[in-house]
């Protein structure tokens, strides 16, 4: 009877206990979301195609003369100065040859003095018939022969001090220079293979050529080129940019390809660019004045293409599909339909939104 009391309190305890009427759950907090009005600015719209550089002018240095290699006077991969010395080739045969050629010279010179002055004797001789003729003729072949080996000694020495002269290999532009080809002590300048001593480049402007699809070149402004800017990009390190100016354009379009070969000059005071180096050209060719841009960040993909995320009037999530332009280097993407200055776009966390969601927008 006791135990039964006892267990009746119990279910009267708990029947009391379920009775009670639940708390209510409190409502969850309104999230925050940044957002943000488009900015208008200006946009470039570019075409980009790959591209090298190539020094202004590039010259490999040979040996024009025969002999061994006395030294070389340069720092390979330096700079070097107009009319710097750079070679020396054994000059001491090739003077040797100039002294010959000068006494040769004289020789000769001496010659057709003496034939001349017996010449003029014979033309007053045989006005006079004191001589025959066959004897005026002779002096008169003697002495022409005389002149003709006296213009040949001459021509000689001229050849003798040029081939002298090569024997100094001197800059004929100031640039870079490579590495000797050949070192000193060795014969060169006996065959094609022994005769390349180094390169080298006029540097201080970079030719830059590319070809360009024609389609493109045609929507290049007009009088194009006429000093259009365009911009070097390296393509291992596309933070590093460098402008140059278009020159030239060829003037015919390649059946094979269907592109024009395009020339752009750029300064290169520093020596960074370098000849053969791969690079990645920029190319405007439209610019918009006031164009609305948001970040690439702020905007989602999906099978039709770009949308953003807007915050309506009672501050609920709205989708929008937009249609997008050109990405600009600080990663702005020009909005072209579906926003207006007024709207207010989710910045950033995508995810974390959806349509109809009620928000607390933040700018």
């Amino acid at each position: 009877m006791k135990a039964f009391s006892i267990i009746c309190v119990i279910s009267i305890l708990l029947l009391a206990g379920c009775g009670k009427p639940k708390k209510q759950q409190e409502a969850a907090p309104t999230p925050s979301v940044a957002v943000d009005h488009p900015q208008l600015r200006t946009v470039v719209y570019t075409f980009e195609y790959p591209g090298y550089l190539q020094a202004e002018q590039t010259v490999n240095l040979v040996a024009r003369v025969s002999g061994y290699l006395e030294s070389y006077q340069f720092t390979p991969g330096q700079r070097v100065s107009e009319g710097q010395t750079l070679f020396v080739i054994e000059p001491q045969p090739y003077k040797d040859k100039v002294t010959q050629a000068e006494a040769n010279v004289e020789s000769s010179k001496s010659k057709l003095a003496y034939t001349k002055a017996s010449y003029e004797r014979m033309q007053e001789a045989v006005k006079t018939k004191a001589i025959s003729e066959i004897d005026y003729l002779q002096a008169q072949s003697d002495y022409g022969e005389a002149l003709a080996a006296y213009e040949e000694a001459r021509s000689q020495l001229s050849l003798a001090n040029i081939d002298l002269s090569y024997c100094i290999v001197k800059a004929p532009f100031t640039g870079r220079i490579s590495r000797n080809m050949v070192d000193p002590g060795n014969m060169v300048g006996t065959d094609a293979g022994n005769s390349a001593l180094a390169t080298i480049y006029k540097d201080n402007q970079m030719y830059l050529y590319f070809n360009m699809a024609y389609p493109d070149f045609a929507r290049l402004p007009r009088n194009t080129p006429s000093a259009l800017p365009v911009t070097i990009q390296d393509v291992n390190n596309p933070e590093k940019t460098w402008i140059a100016a278009l020159d030239y354009s060829s003037p015919n379009i390649d059946l094979t390809t269907g592109t024009l070969n395009l020339r752009a000059i750029a300064r290169n005071p520093n020596g960074e660019l370098l000849s053969g180096m791969y690079v990645k050209v920029i190319v405007p060719y439209k610019s918009v004045l006031k164009a609305i841009v948001i970040p690439e960040s702020s905007l989602g993909t999906n099978q039709g293409g770009r949308y953003v995320y807007l915050v309506g009037p009672d501050d609920t999530i709205v989708f929008r599909q937009v249609e997008v332009g050109v990405l600009t280097p600080d990663g702005m993407r020009e909005i072209t339909s579906g926003l207006t200055l007024e709207d207010r776009y989710v910045t950033k966390a995508l995810i974390n939104v959806r349509p109809g969601m009620k928000i607390k927008p933040t700018l």
